[in-house]
């Protein structure tokens, strides 16, 4: 059974210590204390994955238990959600130069705060994104580029580029935001568009763990079916032939081009999509 992660909830109120205790207990394993002195004293003691802190607590009241966590190596980049009965600039200020990741303004909603850590955990790499998660917010930044929604295409990936990503999808984002930066929109979208051609490979790979084995022969002598219909202008069955072809598990390269070939299809470029087919028919 895995380790559930830790999330110490520092709060003065009984009842909203054991609210959050009920509400993440299944997930996490939470650690209530009811101070900032106590809180300090774990965390000296112990590693936690995400403090929840309140901030209107008597004796030492949040940013002042932050910043003395802060000052411990436990504490230095533990993400940090602030628990608050209102939402005043000046705290706000304050807690972003302790690197606090998010408010929640109690009253809570329980699933708004499970959303909110995990996002906060997400963004600290402490728990990956799901590769549909990565592929959805790529896809929103791509329909921003396609409908020249450029202000909301730079905000997304700026947003994207805080979450602890892989070198491969990184690389590509920051290029993406500097071809943007630029004004570059027409170059930004092809980066984007590479990414998540990229990830649907990745997908492909994954689901095709369980799909049906295909012999050498039979791979190549379909390719060569398919050929055949793309160059009789019989682009009807090549689409079929395709499909077909998709449901077995052949290799990554192949895959990614009758994918591509597939997306030619589609913008009626049978000619792309017949030199795909050649290429994949060489390439295994």
């Amino acid at each position: 059974m895995d380790e559930k992660m830790k999330i110490l909830a520092v709060d003065d109120n009984a009842v909203n210590l054991a609210t959050i205790e009920q509400e993440l207990q299944e997930i996490y394993e939470v650690i209530p204390v009811n101070s900032g002195r106590r809180a300090l004293k774990l965390i000296c003691q112990e590693k936690v994955d995400l403090i929840l802190l309140d901030i209107q607590m008597p004796v030492m009241d949040g940013i002042e238990t932050l910043k003395q966590i802060r000052e411990q190596d436990n504490g230095i980049t533990v993400p940090v959600i602030m628990l608050t009965a209102k939402h005043d600039k000046a705290t706000v200020i304050e807690g972003a130069k302790l690197g606090i990741m998010d408010y929640i303004v109690k009253p809570f909603d329980g699933e708004d705060l499970r959303q909110r850590i995990e996002r906060a955990l997400k963004w600290r790499g402490a728990i990956p994104m799901t590769l549909n998660e990565l592929y959805e917010r790529v896809e929103e930044i791509e329909k921003c580029l396609q409908n020249e929604n450029f202000k909301l295409a730079v905000i997304k990936t700026d947003e994207m580029m805080g979450f602890a990503l892989e070198a491969e999808v990184a690389k590509r984002l920051q290029a993406a935001r500097v071809k943007m930066k630029n004004e570059d929109f027409i170059s930004a979208e092809r980066i984007i568009t590479r990414i998540l051609r990229m990830l649907d490979l990745r997908t492909a790979e994954r689901l095709g763990n369980d799909l049906p084995a295909i012999t050498p022969g039979e791979l190549n002598a379909k390719l060569l079916f398919i050929l055949y219909d793309l160059e009789h202008f019989q682009v009807d069955d090549a689409e079929e032939k395709l499909e077909e072809l998709l449901q077995y598990g052949i290799p990554a390269a192949v895959r990614e081009k009758c994918v591509s070939a597939q997306n030619s299809l589609k913008e009626y470029d049978d000619g792309e999509a017949e030199r795909l087919i050649r290429e994949a028919l060489r390439g295994f």
